[in-house]
Formats: C-alpha cells, sequence, structure tokens
C-alpha cells in the first residue's frame, strides 16, 4: 500500500528515558546541561522511531492517501491497545457526483461499525467489516485520511529494555561527541552496538 503522506499528529507526552536516567549513564552530576541533553533524548529517540519503523511512546499519527484501499496498513507500530488510545477515525471526500452533482466538496466520517482494526498484526490493520465494502468517494490527492494511536505505552517503562538501552548509548555519544569528525574507531563500535541493540527489536520484514 502506497500513502501519499505521514504525519505525527501528537507528539509522545513523555520520552523513553528520563533526563535524570541519561544523566546518570553519562556520570553527569550538574544540572548545566539538562536542557542539551534532554534535546539529545528527543534525538536519540527520532532515531530509533527512524531505524525501526516503530512508535515507541503513545503518539497519535495521520496518513492521507487518494483512494480507499484493500486494507488499510499502519505503519510505526504497535498500535496502542488500552484506553483512549485505540480511537482511530476514517475520514473521506465525499465525490460531489454522488452528492445531488454539487461542485462543493465535503469530508464524511467513516462509522466505527463498518470496518475492523486489527490492533494485533505488525503493522496494525483496519479492514471493512466481513461482506462490507468502502463507500464511494472522489478518487483526488489525500482524499482518504485514518488517525490512529501508535507506541508501546504511556511511559518509558512499556518500552522494550533493548530499545532504552540504545537511545541512552546514542545520547552518550552525541553528548561526547558534538562535531561530525569522527576520530578512532570507538564510535564505529558505539554505532554498531546501538544498532544491535536496536536490531534485537525488529519483526521479521517489516521493521
Amino acid at each position: 500500500m502506497r500513502y501519499r503522506s505521514l504525519v505525527r499528529a501528537t507528539e509522545p507526552a513523555v520520552e523513553p528515558v528520563s533526563v535524570s536516567e541519561a544523566k546518570q549513564h553519562l556520570r553527569v552530576d550538574i544540572s548545566d546541561d539538562d536542557t542539551y541533553i534532554a534535546g539529545l533524548i528527543t534525538t536519540a529517540r527520532r532515531y530509533a522511531e527512524e531505524y525501526l519503523d516503530r512508535s515507541l511512546i503513545h503518539t497519535q499519527w495521520t496518513m492521507r492517501l487518494d483512494t480507499f484501499p484493500h486494507e488499510f496498513e499502519l505503519p510505526r507500530p504497535p498500535m496502542a491497545t488500552s484506553g483512549t488510545m485505540t480511537a482511530t477515525s476514517v475520514t473521506y471526500t465525499v465525490d460531489p457526483g454522488g452528492a445531488g452533482g454539487t461542485s462543493v466538496l465535503t469530508t464524511a466520517t467513516l462509522s466505527t461499525s463498518t470496518y475492523r482494526v486489527d490492533r494485533e498484526a505488525t503493522p496494525g490493520r483496519i479492514r471493512t467489516v466481513y461482506g462490507g465494502t468502502w463507500p464511494s468517494h472522489l478518487a483526488d490527492p489525500n482524499a482518504v485520511s485514518v488517525t490512529w494511536w501508535g507506541g508501546y505505552g504511556a511511559s518509558g517503562a512499556d518500552v522494550p529494555a533493548q530499545i532504552r538501552s540504545a537511545i541512552l548509548m546514542l545520547v552518550a555519544h552525541l553528548y561526547e561527541q558534538r562535531s561530525t569528525v569522527l576520530v578512532g574507531s570507538v564510535s564505529k563500535e558505539l554505532e554498531y552496538a546501538t544498532k544491535a541493540l536496536l536490531d534485537s527489536c525488529k519483526w521479521g520484514s517489516y521493521a
């Protein structure tokens, strides 16, 4: 399935590791660099998400397509499985020809009773109900939009330990190496260790 765009609709409320955890890993006792370290944590988390093509902390995503696919495959798994984070929304541009010939474009929201959500699949999937079909709509750029929540949970403790360790290692690397010039082989060993930890959380051919 090819989508036109994928945007982060809502940022994570917290990071997989806290500033205090990162400072303990870095063996930093002063508070002067707290803001800087917090920024490195966000950078490391986003790197891990891009590398794994996964969501770590609960994040809301919006994907746009030109037409309804046979089924939606939702990037950045896992899908959230509890509480209000299980909410999904599918909207589409109504075909003007099917609305009395009007030239005014309108958007409709699909009833959740007309489709099924598979949260256990990787990636998550949305399909019509058995025997159902997608509604008639205008085939146009960004005509169909689906919004959902992904992530292992609401706190850093929900994120697999390997990923959290990889983030700490990457934060340490960024904190100690503040230029693009890398000296010696230590950086290569660190890069290998970080990716090895992240690779252990990949799933089949998807992640």
